[in-house]
């Protein structure tokens, strides 16, 4: 139904790896060897706004992240020094508050107006599990709500990916 009320469609794939961490307001990711954190802020009709920040060094990063920032030695990722990921998540330990989840992501994006609209089937690598996201997005609120109406979502709950992970961890993941 998207694709049909679109007005333009872009593909893309890509993997993260998603740090869990015990406050689900926020939102920690590693793209590309880059942090990028989401907190958030708000919440108006089912919809919600996060704040989105990419972060060069430990000062910027919000405080449920701080001690993740500097576990992961990250502040390597804008300097000179090598850095490896898969290495730097071996030194995560349970007591830094995180819990490290890699995932693909194959994501189709869509334009709708002024809306944006994206249908993303996340492959989660810890369990092999496929779980397909939508996301519907835009500055106009009632827009939305009527996009989510004719999309049949209305009463829907909304259930960002972080904490979809969290809520369907595999039974051998420890919990940070």
């Amino acid at each position: 139904m998207i694709r049909e009320l679109a007005d333009s469609e872009t593909r893309e794939e890509v993997d993260d790896c998603y740090l869990i961490v015990d406050d689900l307001d926020y939102n920690a990711k590693i793209r590309d060897n880059k942090l990028k954190t989401k907190e958030l802020v708000s919440e108006d009709k089912g919809f919600e706004a996060w704040t989105s920040q990419t972060h060069r060094s430990a000062d910027s990063v919000p405080a449920p992240l701080e001690s993740i920032y500097e576990a992961l030695k990250l502040d390597r990722l804008h300097s000179k020094k090598s850095f490896s990921l898969t290495d730097a998540l071996k030194g995560l330990d349970d007591h830094d508050g995180a819990r490290a989840v890699q995932v693909t992501k194959r994501r189709r994006r869509f334009t709708l107006g002024d809306l944006r609209a994206e249908v993303t089937d996340v492959e989660i690598h810890t369990t092999g599990e496929v779980v397909r996201t939508l996301s519907i997005e835009g500055d106009d609120l009632r827009a939305l709500v009527k996009l989510r109406k004719a999309l049949g979502l209305k009463g829907e709950s909304n259930t960002a990916v972080h904490q979809y992970i969290d809520d369907h961890r595999h039974p051998d993941e420890s919990s940070s």
